[in-house]
């Protein structure tokens, strides 16, 4: 399991770095997907799930193509007894100056790695993965070489941060970074980082996060509240000041909460604030206090309740970030908790129900137009366009009737 391999050693920011030389054997023998930089291995399997579903073509293409070639992957590297060991040039010295011999003695080397390592892909997941899936089929590839880069990857909280900043980093800027990767993986992100916080330190939550690539959550799924991508949302929604269909509201900016990383201190502080609007919500609206008793919810039904629904979920946080703005935050949580929210309620049958095929409409105007329903109901007046107006006009719910 020991292999030598020729090295050069480099340094850009912060980051020491060894570039060099793995077969195809090397690397579906040695290296793995990411799956070291979570707590919670679901969030590691998300990203492992969706690269999965994208190395089909690169397979075809290393087996098709003769002037196949791959740019370097940069793996993270831990474990083990990896050893660099400069090599010094003595022949022809009197070509070179001193600081010219310098930097090459300390560039050119030989790096040793027992076999022990643990080695995965922080940039060129798929290419890995392809490698593998091709060396499964056939072993005809198994010589061929891609050049690599190694950065020491550490296991302490801190060294788990470094290299998920750099994973979210290198992808980011090398193509666009899906919301799901982004969630699982930014460190730069403060939503980001509180939902995965919430994903894996906070009890009321715990196991009841369904990992998926959008936000549909499958009607035969019985135990999870919500997913990843609409907890996000939630996050987003309530701790910033991106409007609410409309609405302007108060928060940290958007656009620089979601992209420049604040304190520690400030992170826990804005997930503290989170994480006890969901107790209180868990609290005091019956059909989630039961949900937290049973563990389980039948989405088949239509009397369960809308809550359970990305849709439903979107509304209620909606309605409640609006009413808190307004000093009504325990009228609106009163009002969810003694509303019959489900599809066999007349009025939210009418809105959502499409008659011609029975199934659930999603679309924005009908949440919204629920959502200034719901506010309306509570005494706040929201401002309306004029589609919104006759949006209403065509429905022509009486809110008493709610």
């Amino acid at each position: 399991m020991r292999l030598i391999l020729p090295t050069l050693r480099g340094k850009m920011g912060d980051w020491f770095y060894y570039v060099t030389l793995l077969s195809f054997k090397e690397i579906a023998k040695r290296v793995s997907l990411t799956d070291e930089i979570h707590k919670d291995k679901g969030l590691s399997k998300m990203i492992q799930r969706k690269v999965s579903k994208r190395t089909k073509d690169i397979v075809e293409y290393l087996n098709t193509q003769d002037q196949r070639f791959f740019n370097s992957l940069i793996l993270g590297i831990y474990g083990g007894k990896p050893q660099w060991q400069e090599i010094d040039i003595v022949e022809n010295i009197d070509d070179f100056s001193e600081k010219e011999l310098d930097y090459l003695n300390r560039s050119f080397g030989v790096l040793s790695l027992s076999g022990e390592e643990k080695i995965f892909a922080i940039d060129g997941q798929h290419r890995s993965k392809a490698i593998k899936d091709c060396l499964e089929k056939s072993n005809k590839l198994e010589n061929e070489e891609v050049s690599v880069i190694f950065v020491a990857h550490n296991t302490t909280e801190e060294g788990v941060i470094r290299t998920r900043r750099l994973f979210s980093t290198l992808n980011r800027y090398a193509k666009p970074v899906s919301l799901s990767e982004i969630i699982a993986l930014d460190e730069e992100d403060n939503c980001a980082i509180i939902t995965r916080n919430i994903v894996e330190y906070f009890d009321l939550l715990k196991g009841k996060i369904l990992f998926n690539q959008n936000r549909s959550i499958s009607p035969n799924n019985k135990t999870a509240f919500t997913n990843i991508i609409v907890l996000y949302d939630i996050v987003k929604l309530l701790l910033t000041n991106s409007p609410i269909f409309g609405v302007r509201v108060s928060g940290e900016n958007k656009n620089v909460f979601i992209k420049k990383r604040t304190s520690d201190d400030i992170i826990k502080q804005k997930q503290d604030f989170v994480q006890e609007i969901f107790v209180d919500l868990f609290i005091k609206i019956s059909v989630l206090k039961d949900f937290t008793k049973t563990g389980v919810i039948d989405r088949t039904d239509k009397n369960s309740s809308l809550l359970f629904k990305p849709i439903g979920q979107n509304i209620l946080f909606s309605v409640l970030k609006i009413s808190m703005e307004n000093g009504l935050k325990e009228n609106a949580i009163e009002f969810f908790n003694t509303n019959d929210f489900s599809l066999t309620n007349d009025i939210w049958n009418k809105i959502f129900i499409d008659t011609e095929t029975g199934t659930i409409k999603t679309d924005k105007y009908l949440q919204k137009y629920t959502t200034q329903l719901m506010l309306k109901k509570l005494g706040i007046v929201v401002k309306q366009t004029d589609k919104d107006k006759k949006v209403h006009e065509n429905f022509g719910i009486d809110i008493n009737e709610i």
